[in-house]
């Protein structure tokens, strides 16, 4: 059993490796972008990886808070609908920017490129875990 975990958690990565690296492409190729850390290749990918793994966990603390919040707070008009939505964008991508962003000066993307990629990852969790329902709960 442990196997699977581990064979699945290695494809998740790999998977992870090629859309990061297709996605910096892309975004230097359009201009949108500038990496400028060019060390040797464990320097990279330890420089690149940090960046990457603490935004990931930063972005899920703020998607937990948000959560919270919107359990909390459910009759208040700004944790339902669109504006929960747009709320946790925003706040995640200005977190993001502020914690994450600002301390990697190799790596230079606008606020507004950083935004619409949050955005993008945030429509896709709603898309794929719609209102965080318990899938595996027996009715």
């Amino acid at each position: 059993m442990t196997s699977v975990f581990i064979v699945s958690g290695l494809i998740f990565l790999i998977l992870l490796c090629f859309g990061m690296y297709g996605l910096s492409r892309i975004l230097i190729y359009f201009r949108l972008a500038e990496f400028t850390y060019n060390q040797s290749f464990m320097d990279n990918l330890i420089y690149y990886g940090s960046y990457i793994g603490t935004g990931y966990f930063l972005l899920i603390a703020i998607e937990y808070v948000f959560d919270e919040l919107k359990m909390r707070f459910s009759d208040n008009k700004y944790f339902q609908g669109w504006y929960f939505h747009i709320l946790t964008v925003t706040v995640s991508t200005i977190i993001f920017y502020l914690c994450v962003q600002i301390n990697y000066q190799y790596i230079h993307i606008n606020f507004f490129v950083i935004y619409f990629i949050i955005a993008f990852l945030y429509l896709l969790t709603e898309l794929f875990y719609p209102e965080s329902e318990d899938l595996n709960r027996k009715d």
